[in-house]
């Protein structure tokens, strides 16, 4: 015969055994995910190399950040239409690139209010890229600046041409 008495202790203990079993196969788990991320870890070589940036030949990097072209060629006044584009500056921050110039009306009559392509070109001559700006109407004499960007890294160009569209 069993005693009632038995039979709940026994019940008590098995509960306790299994809490317990949970217990340490929870803390098991958690140990060995902690360990297996850390070797995870352990396995990643970071590894920082300086690869020496390849040298524009018609840039200067100014304190900000900004690369500025130094191209003659690109800094020549250029001529569209009985009008006069100078006083370039060409520059690049956080990849765009911003030409400047002065744009003015030589001519004895209105001229301007046309959208005109800027060709980009390095050294050798080849195309970097085609750009569209507008050069807004002008009465004799009269001047505005030239202003095109792009969100496209040209900034070592060495020349450009303007031609109306």
């Amino acid at each position: 015969m069993e005693k009632k008495g038995q039979k709940g202790k026994m019940g008590k203990n098995e509960k306790r055994i299994i809490v317990i079993l949970a217990i340490i196969t929870i803390i098991v788990i958690i140990v060995a995910v902690v360990l297996k991320n850390n070797k995870k870890g352990e396995n990643k070589v970071t590894e920082t190399i300086d690869t020496p940036q390849p040298q524009e030949e018609f840039v200067n990097q100014l304190d900000d950040g900004t690369r500025l072209n130094t191209s003659d060629k690109l800094h020549e006044t250029k001529t569209i239409d009985g009008m006069e584009i100078s006083n370039f500056q060409l520059t690049e921050k956080d990849n765009v690139t911003l030409l400047l110039g002065t744009v003015k009306n030589t001519s004895s009559t209105t001229k301007g209010g046309y959208p005109v392509d800027v060709k980009i070109v390095d050294k050798e001559g080849n195309e970097i890229i085609t750009i569209v700006a507008f050069i807004g109407s002008l009465e004799p004499g009269e001047s505005t600046q030239f202003n095109t960007s792009a969100t496209f890294d040209y900034a070592n160009a060495y020349d450009f041409s303007i031609t109306k569209k």
